[in-house]
């Protein structure tokens, strides 16, 4: 559990309170904030720095979930140098050197996370909804104009479709977002909480997208309507050559994306590759249906020539109509994106804690590093008031040399040779917690270790090199964190820090990370299958209406089954392939290890099959139901 610790000491007796707080400690106590006693409470984290004097405000915290603590030293432990002195506090002074916000990544590493998982999604159902029912939508614009409206009529007919779900959307947005203004608001996985005065200071910022991207989907709404043509025919044409540059925009952001973060400065390298991500799947959809469109009179030519009448028509209709094939797609290729991307951080994330992790499961709490290594008399106070179970080694490191310093009941617990001289050891088999030890310190790597029995107040006056001050379980037992910590703040040291081997204090911001992502991702994945389905539902309606005739001509209904096997699955199968092969090559610039391979990817690959199969089924299920309720009608 990672927290932050500030040590207090006023200067005077007119210094300013620290925020948060209504008097000043006593010597010896520690105020905690809400959320660290609420979370260490049964770790005993209240008796870890002194005596428990009381809680932090809401003034003195950045966020509700803190974890924080002051900390006044008693007067023995006392230590000015060691201390900066301020005048006052504030939160330009304390800003990224103190709080929550070092425990987590800056704005622009979550904004680059924010727009790829869920930004993503909601403009791709902003698209989908646009273009829902387009095939009406578009004869009913040539109709218009070939009644003679002009422009400003059918722009009045395509806002006054759109502007009611979309108020309806803001209006259901406004009420959501209005929750974080009168109430602490509490995100799941992520263990944050949202403080109603943060959000009230952003109102201006929260005012402005409730006004603004209900404009922007109305404006987009238009965009995406086709104009009138000028022959005024009401005739539905192919719409296979229009906005012909997306697919080509493919293959440059493709490779902008995995060569150019390479190539920019570090500070630049998340948003570029954010950037780029976004770019390379929302233009994949288009890419596959250009394919699939010049797939089309091809089918068709072999359906004619073989007689495969579901092959004939599942080419004809392809060859006219890429941009629906890229809407059909588009959900299940970004879904694809999205699950890869979310696979490749939290594995990226989850690499750099796993050693930590592996340590911890190891040893747990039987090895305890203690820090600062204090002078003698100080080491001597420490040692005297350890618990029987407890025993002390020091282990010192200078350049190519390793020593490891203690009694003798503490060299032989870690299967040590107790000796005056030093003895020459390996960390080759032996005790686990021997092994852990020697391989934070280089042994492994060509390291030389000794060993050999002194006093640990000694070691600290020779100079050169490094000390570490190492607690071992005796006979294996886990030792109580809090209670060797309290015991070193009150005798070795004012900033004493006692933490286990494998500690994961450090990886706090990595594992906030991670849960940030499987958040994020999991909003994005909802808005993917909300997409899923509205795009489904509008291209099965169009599917069954267009195939329903057939049912009269052939009289039978397998050429359904055959038509969407070619219409709908084979499209969906290419999409589930290149979208899993684009994405395990976008992976590549941040990872140099397994986190990304074909094999770790399989079950994104057979869950894209299994929904392509369904997508399929769907349809030929759908094209039935249409054609048992056609009947002839004048169009």
């Amino acid at each position: 559990m990672a927290f932050d610790v500030v040590y207090i000491e006023p200067v005077g007796d007119d210094a300013p309170l620290p925020p948060g707080l209504s008097h000043w400690p006593d010597p010896g106590e520690a105020v905690l904030s809400p959320a660290l006693l609420k979370a260490g409470g049964s770790d005993g984290v209240s008796r870890q720095f002194g005596r428990f004097g009381g809680v932090i405000g809401p003034a003195g915290l950045e966020a509700p979930a803190e974890r924080f603590v002051y900390v006044r030293p008693s007067a023995k432990m006392l230590d000015r140098s060691k201390m900066f002195e301020i005048s006052g506090f504030g939160a330009e002074a304390s800003a990224g050197f103190v709080g929550e916000s070092i425990h987590n990544f800056g704005a622009q590493k979550f904004y680059a996370g924010y727009a790829g998982l869920i930004l993503l999604p909601a403009a791709l159902l902003v698209v989908i909804a646009a273009r829902v029912g387009a095939a009406a939508r578009d004869r009913r614009t040539a109709l218009l104009g070939a009644l003679g409206a002009g422009r400003r009529v059918r722009l009045a007919f395509t806002l006054g479709e759109a502007a009611l779900p979309v108020a309806l959307g803001a209006g259901i947005a406004a009420l959501g977002a209005s929750v974080p203004l009168v109430l602490d608001s509490s995100y799941p996985l992520v263990e944050f909480i949202l403080s109603k005065e943060d959000a009230r200071d952003a109102w201006p910022e929260l005012l402005l997208c409730l006004t603004g991207v209900p404009i922007a989907v109305l404006f987009l709404a238009i965009v995406l309507q086709p104009g009138h043509r000028r022959s005024g025919g009401t005739r539905p044409t192919s719409v296979s050559g229009r906005r012909a540059w997306i697919p080509w925009v493919f293959p440059l952001a493709l490779l902008v994306t995995v060569r150019g973060a390479e190539i920019v400065p570090l500070g630049f390298r998340i948003p570029v590759y954010a950037t780029g991500c976004i770019v390379v799947l929302a233009t994949l959809p288009a890419v596959i249906g250009a394919g699939v469109g010049r797939l089309g009179p091809l089918m068709a030519s072999i359906g004619r020539r073989v007689g495969a009448s579901g092959l004939l028509v599942s080419g004809r209709r392809l060859g006219v109509g890429s941009r629906s094939v890229s809407r059909l797609v588009a959900s299940m290729v970004i879904a694809i994106g999205l699950a890869a991307q979310t696979q490749l951080w939290t594995g990226v994330f989850g690499e750099f804690t796993q050693s930590a992790m592996e340590t911890q499961e190891r040893v747990g709490t039987t090895v305890l590093r203690v820090t600062p290594y204090a002078v003698g008399d100080r080491v001597r106070d420490f040692e005297s008031e350890l618990p029987s179970v407890a025993l002390p080694l020091g282990v010192r490191q200078t350049g190519d040399r390793v020593e490891i310093v203690g009694d003798c009941a503490a060299l032989r617990e870690i299967g040590l040779p107790c000796s005056k001289t030093a003895a020459r050891i390996s960390a080759a088999g032996g005790d686990v917690r021997l092994r852990e030890i020697l391989s934070r310190t280089g042994v492994a790597q060509g390291v030389k270790g000794y060993a050999r029995r002194g006093a640990l107040s000694h070691i600290g006056a020779s100079k050169g090199g490094s000390l570490t001050l190492l607690i071992v379980g005796k006979g294996r037992k886990q030792l109580s964190v809090p209670e060797i910590q309290g015991i070193a703040g009150r005798s070795l040291a004012m900033k004493a820090s006692v933490r286990p081997l494998g500690d994961l204090s450090d990886t706090g911001k990595l594992v906030t990370a991670t849960k940030w992502v499987r958040l994020m991702s999991l909003v994005g994945v909802g808005v993917i299958g909300l997409v899923a389905g509205i795009s489904a539902m509008a291209e099965f309606l169009r599917f069954g209406r267009e195939l329903a005739p057939l049912s009269v001509l052939t009289g039978s209904r397998r050429i359904f089954r055959s038509v969407a096997m070619w219409s709908l699955f084979m499209p969906a199968v290419l999409a589930a392939v290149f979208g899993v092969l684009v994405s395990w090559w976008l992976a590549t610039p941040l990872t140099s290890t397994s986190v990304a391979t074909p094999a770790s990817m399989a079950p994104i690959t057979i869950g894209a099959l299994v929904c392509a199969l369904g997508l399929a089924l769907w349809g030929a299920h759908a094209a039935v139901r249409a054609a048992g309720m056609w009947t002839p009608s004048a169009d």
